[in-house]
């Protein structure tokens, strides 16, 4: 049993760090895009509200991105938790850095880093 629980939480894993590194380097494109847009409007020397809406939605996107982000910290931290309730603590699942600790913190120190 504890073998068939290692590798559910191992195949867990596999797809939570993925996930958490996918939606960080879609926050940096975002922001690359921002970035094009602003600087692509001045090159341009198109007045402020060209391209304000596309613009605007991109924020709104990014914004997503980054809440998208605090959810899956939670979610680590959650299934931190969960590995330790099925007694799997002896194990590492291939987190880079050290696991996010096990509060609210986590969240919020991920929106604010972003």
């Amino acid at each position: 049993m504890l073998n068939q629980r290692h590798q559910i939480a191992q195949s867990i894993a596999n797809e939570l760090l993925p996930a958490e590194q996918d939606v960080d380097q879609a926050i940096v494109r975002n922001a690359r895009l921002t970035i094009a847009v602003v600087e692509g409007r001045k090159a341009a020397r198109l007045p402020l509200d060209a391209g304000q809406e596309g613009l605007s939605l991109v924020a709104h996107a990014n914004a997503r991105l980054v809440e998208a982000r605090g959810y899956l910290a939670g979610a680590h931290v959650a299934f931190r938790k969960t590995q330790s309730e099925v007694g799997l603590d002896c194990f590492n699942y291939g987190d880079v850095e050290e696991c996010p600790p096990p509060s609210g913190r986590a969240i919020v120190a991920a929106v604010r880093a972003a």
